[in-house]
């Protein structure tokens, strides 16, 4: 699975109907095709099949997470992906150069190795 994609974004209210109680917006991220979101309890993605005009919301709460990778591209090639193991799963996210990978990597090392 991948999801293609850019920088921070501003725009929270897309996200704000899928909150739950005492969930709050951490930071979402503008996508090629759509955008993510991590919150305070999970992180929020749409994941769109390259052969369907379907797409599915993703919720992955970082209790799953059991690790995370970020692997960059090369020199000349500043593309960011980052992998996270769900349940023996692997989502791979993948930005393109502009991203802040260093605030991401945070997000997660504090979520995730709480």
């Amino acid at each position: 699975m991948g999801i293609f994609g850019g920088t921070k974004s501003t725009n929270t209210k897309y996200f704000e109907r899928f909150l739950t109680e005492g969930e709050e917006i951490e930071a979402v991220y503008r996508l090629v095709v759509d955008e993510m979101c991590f919150t305070n309890k999970r992180i929020i993605f749409f994941d769109k099949n390259a052969f369907s005009t379907k797409k599915g919301k993703v919720s992955i709460p970082y209790r799953s997470i059991s690790h995370f990778m970020i692997e960059d591209d090369g020199i000349l090639d500043r593309d960011i992906e980052i992998k996270l193991i769900v349940h023996n799963e692997e989502f791979v996210l993948k930005f393109s150069k502009g991203c802040d990978f260093i605030e991401i990597e945070k997000l997660l090392t504090f979520y995730v190795c709480d």
